[in-house]
């Protein structure tokens, strides 16, 4: 389920790719490398922490493998939320370490769109704002939040039991 979700949010990537390419002109407002790509409210935040958090779990025993591509690429679309700079690193690293793999093409155009200097005012777009939803309803579906609760709760107790 959240491969076809990473899949339809590549879609919407060449979609907005396009859109935005035509929607600049001088003087636009940009996002600045720092902040954060999209736009999110308290609880989509906490969210995305916990989703974090287990990808950084799942990160530590990888060895170059799918599924360590799929955490890259998670890490990646997370950065989108929380830093725009952090996302470029994460997308030029996927690229950087398995340039053929399976998130290849959606990372390449991650990193155009991240580059390219979108005006502010295309955020705003019905266009933008479903890609945002997309991405976070692939991010935030219910097994992956149910997953990275007991993560958390595992972590709890391994702390409470430390010295």
């Amino acid at each position: 389920m959240a491969s076809r979700t990473f899949v339809q949010g590549s879609l919407w990537i060449l979609l907005a790719t396009g859109f935005w390419g035509c929607a600049g002109g001088p003087g636009s407002a940009v996002t600045l490398p720092s902040s954060a790509f999209f736009e999110t409210d308290s609880k989509e935040r906490e969210a995305l922490q916990v989703v974090s958090r287990a990808q950084e779990s799942r990160r530590a025993n990888c060895q170059q493998s799918a599924t360590c591509e799929e955490v890259s690429y998670t890490r990646g679309l997370v950065a989108l939320f929380e830093n725009r700079e952090d996302a470029i690193n994460a997308f030029q690293e996927l690229r950087t370490t398995m340039p053929y793999g399976r998130y290849a093409a959606s990372s390449t155009r991650w990193l155009a769109l991240l580059q390219g200097g979108q005006p502010a005012s295309a955020r705003q777009s019905p266009l933008f704002i479903q890609l945002r939803q997309e991405i976070l309803h692939g991010l935030l579906d219910p097994d992956t939040l149910a997953a990275s609760r007991r993560l958390k709760e595992q972590e709890r107790r391994i702390a409470e039991l430390r010295p």
